[in-house]
């Protein structure tokens, strides 16, 4: 779809001008659309323009009788979420200073972690890293492939071990990936690092840059890179068609590491449509939904109870 015809389509609905063979169209080009590479980017005064419009609109839709099956386009919603990344996989008190996390390679599901200096990280099936506070350092051994989003800490910089490369951020989101012993491949997606191989040898990347060290030549490769296409695998448990609510919900238990329960055991039957990036936090995708389906939810702990009427009455 033209980019000019794909404007006027958003901007018909957001107005609810959009005549049911529009929103048709354009409920079409969303599900075909892949999302491995952003064909129309935006600025972010655009896209935040754009998420608070849509959130603005979806909380004018909400409807809680004698509803149909609910689609949830995060890609419009994007700059709306901004919240805490509320769950952890540890208790974060100020002497756990040691902190080991992994996931099983026959996991379906990603692992999202908040480390406790407030740095996210998304896990890929088949990792483990280790997080540790070595004075003003903080360290991170990595096995496998995670996506970090780094809390800024000018302070303490942030270090990620992976063989026989260390990568040093002050706060940045990068994807670092070392599935063997033959290559790491450091992938930055903003901000800046430091690469530093074997033999000292350090490289500065930039946004949309990336580093591909072999451990055995020592030779190192710099690509340009489409951050989207390179965190692809986050969002691959994070995307769902008619998926009914409590089959979500155990997904979302799972990458998350809590337990969700239904006030309204109804709710459970709702089938949702929708598309996330992988990196969002669990809070931030229960807002979305939340607000598309006109439902509720409450933390106490590590468990989260939604409520709400159901779907069909």
């Amino acid at each position: 779809m033209e980019r000019n015809r794909l404007d006027l389509l958003i901007q018909k609905y957001i107005d609810q001008t959009a005549t049911p063979s529009e929103q048709e169209e354009l409920n079409n080009w969303y599900r075909d659309f892949s999302g491995e590479a952003d064909p129309f980017p935006m600025t972010d005064a655009q896209e935040t323009a754009a998420g608070q419009e849509m959130l603005s609109y979806l909380s004018s839709r909400i409807r809680r009788k004698k509803r149909p099956p609910v689609a949830v386009f995060a890609s419009l919603a994007a700059a709306c979420l901004l919240g805490a990344f509320l769950y952890v996989n540890w208790s974060k008190t100020p002497e756990n200073k040691n902190l080991v996390a992994s996931i099983p390679a026959a996991a379906s599901e990603n692992r999202f972690i908040y480390l406790p200096d407030s740095s996210k990280v998304v896990l890929h099936p088949g990792s483990k890293m280790d997080y540790q506070r070595n004075g003003n350092k903080r360290e991170v051994t990595l096995e496998g492939e995670a996506y970090f989003d780094i809390a800024s800490h000018p302070e303490q910089p942030f270090i990620i071990h992976t063989g026989q490369v260390s990568t040093t951020v002050l706060g940045t989101s990068l994807n670092i990936k070392t599935w063997n012993t033959d290559s790491v491949s450091v992938s930055v997606l903003t901000g800046k690092v430091q690469v530093t191989d074997a033999s000292q040898q350090k490289t500065i990347l930039t946004p949309n840059q990336q580093v591909v060290y072999n451990q055995h030549t020592n030779n190192i490769q710099e690509v340009k890179i489409t951050p989207a296409t390179v965190i692809a695998w986050a969002k691959s448990d994070m995307q769902f068609q008619d998926m009914p609510y409590e089959q979500l919900a155990q997904r979302l238990d799972r990458r998350y590491d809590v337990n969700i329960v239904f006030k309204n055991p109804a709710l459970q039957h709702c089938p949702i449509t929708g598309r996330f990036s992988g990196t969002e936090s669990l809070s931030e995708v229960l807002d979305v939904l939340s607000q598309t389906m006109g439902t509720t939810y409450t933390i106490k702990g590590r468990t989260v109870e939604l409520d709400g009427t159901a779907c069909f009455n």
